[in-house]
C-alpha cells in the first residue's frame, strides 16, 4: 500500500538513539543487515554522502528492495526524529530500529 507524499521532515519518531549514537554503531559494527517491524529487509550503513546539497556530510545510508527495485535512502542529522527526511521519502519505519 502506498502511503501519501509528505512534506521535508513531517511528522516525529521517537527514536530509541540519537542520529549520532545510531551512526556510531554503525561505524563500530560495519553494514547491519535490519528489518522493519513488519518484516521488511534493509542494510543500513555509516556513510558519508558524495554530491548534491548535503556533499560531505555523515548520514546513515539505507539499502532495500521493494516493489520498484533496489533503493538507497539517505538519513541526515537534520532529518532524524522526523517522519520524512530532506528528499520526502518516509524514514520512520527504519530510524526506531537503527
Amino acid at each position: 500500500m502506498s502511503r501519501p507524499t509528505r512534506p521535508p521532515h513531517d511528522g516525529t519518531v521517537n527514536n530509541q538513539k540519537t542520529f549520532v549514537a545510531a551512526r556510531q554503531n554503525l561505524l563500530n559494527t560495519g553494514p547491519q543487515n535490519l528489518s522493519t517491524n513488519r518484516g521488511t529487509s534493509f542494510t543500513a550503513e555509516a556513510h558519508v554522502t558524495q554530491g548534491g546539497k548535503h556533499n560531505g556530510q555523515d548520514c546513515i545510508k539505507v539499502k532495500g528492495t521493494g516493489d520498484k527495485g533496489e533503493y538507497s535512502i539517505y538519513i541526515y542529522s537534520c532529518c532524524w526524529g522526523h517522519v520524512t527526511n530532506c528528499s520526502r521519502t518516509y524514514i520512520d519505519v527504519y530510524t526506531p530500529i537503527l
